[in-house]
């Protein structure tokens, strides 16, 4: 009984560590802050956000509250979340040139950045970040020290890009060519030339991806099977988007055959979606209707969110419902429609369904979505909720 009492006491006190989370602004201005941080060495963990990020609130939400994270934020850095917008955080963004939301910094108590990342991400992506942003020879300001030094090594590049990746892309872009450049046919041929690969490969064309679609037994021993064939489906993918844009309709048709033809239903259902796209953007609408008719009874008719893609694709999107034909807005109509019905609680789908309805007058149905979209709005962000309520107003108006 004792036992079973003390086991009750820590699961409980697990439980009120996960909801406190990482301890925010426990200095009241920026001052007190970075002066906290010279007294106790340690780092300033800054939230950069907005009341409007919608990323922001599932950090908020999600990866602020785990227990683990807590724990490591707490102990390591004096943590301040700061929204860009408002009091001190206008001149920090500038100061600090914050350019996205969320972006999380590391900061001395000299004011100097010392790492920096940021966007969305798992939580154990999350907590590995604190931890580079901690170990003086991980972080971001290191690694960009033994740069400027002349360290150009393969794992040193590699690492260094995927740390500079989360916080400056085009400086990242950098090194990732001279990385594809620089490695050798023996360096493709080691584990780390499969996480290269894995990392930097674009298409089945680049030096990368063709080297991998020419060697993929070669990287048995290193990966797994599921990791190869999402690469090699992505670099398909990337293949049927050129030549869709490119028009090259039998060099299209005869690449789709990969995903048409698989014993694999989630590439069927990839295989849809592109062949789709091309039907779209061809004008092909005879095509179309009878493609997403049959996928709606079969390959897509539980994918709520793929049906919803297609129809805000199909309804026009940017340039308008007034440029679709009445065939593809039908379609648009049929595909929303079963989204809601899979999903009526995601936001994304009442809305796209209140949008085409909106499109096609069906009024009824247009102010029920429409009234459902303005109501999920309230658990998003301030930016969202607003253009719910002007989707509603224009139903309204109808």
């Amino acid at each position: 009984m004792r036992k079973l009492s003390l086991l009750l006491l820590i699961l409980v006190a697990l439980k009120v560590n996960a909801q406190e989370g990482i301890k925010f602004n426990q200095t009241k201005t920026w001052k007190e802050t970075t002066e906290a941080a010279t007294k106790t060495g340690k780092l300033i963990f800054v939230d950069c956000y907005t009341d409007w990020c919608g990323p922001c609130k599932w950090m908020d939400q999600n990866a602020f509250t785990d227990a683990k994270v807590a724990e490591f934020y707490n102990k390591n850095f004096i943590n301040a979340k700061i929204d860009m917008e408002k009091g001190e955080g206008i001149e920090l963004r500038k100061k600090y040139s914050v350019q996205s939301f969320p972006t999380f910094l590391f900061i001395n108590g000299n004011g100097d950045v010392v790492h920096k990342t940021g966007s969305r991400m798992p939580i154990e992506e999350f907590l590995e970040e604190g931890k580079k942003a901690a170990n003086p020879t991980k972080n971001l300001s290191y690694l960009n020290k033994k740069y400027e030094e002349g360290a150009r090594d393969l794992p040193f590049l590699l690492n260094y890009y995927l740390v500079l990746n989360k916080s400056d892309r085009s400086g990242a872009e950098k090194i990732g060519k001279d990385i594809t450049s620089g490695i050798s046919v023996q360096e493709l041929n080691t584990e780390l030339g499969w996480k290269v690969i894995k990392t930097l490969a674009r298409s089945e064309s680049d030096k990368l991806g063709a080297y991998f679609m020419a060697n993929q037994t070669a990287y048995n021993s290193w990966s797994k099977q599921e990791e190869r064939d999402q690469l090699k489906d992505r670099l398909i993918t990337s293949t049927l988007y050129g030549l869709m844009r490119g028009n090259n309709e039998q060099a299209f048709m005869d690449k789709l055959a990969y995903f048409k033809k698989s014993d694999k239903i989630d590439r069927k259902k990839q295989g849809v979606m592109l062949e789709a796209d091309y039907y779209l953007g061809a004008g092909r609408t005879e095509d179309y209707v009878k493609l997403t008719s049959a996928a709606l009874k079969n390959e897509l008719k539980d994918e709520a969110d793929k049906l919803s893609f297609l129809a805000r694709r199909a309804s026009g999107g940017r340039a308008g419902a007034d440029q679709v034909s009445p065939a593809i807005l039908q379609q648009a109509y049929l595909m929303a429609k079963r989204a809601v019905e899979l999903e009526p609680e995601e936001y994304g789908n009442q809305s796209t369904f209140a949008s085409v309805c909106l499109a096609m007058k069906k009024k009824p149905e247009a102010l029920a979505a429409a009234k459902k979209t303005r109501s999920l709005a309230d658990a998003e962000t301030s930016k969202i909720q607003k253009l719910a309520q002007e989707l509603l107003d224009k139903v309204e108006a109808l």
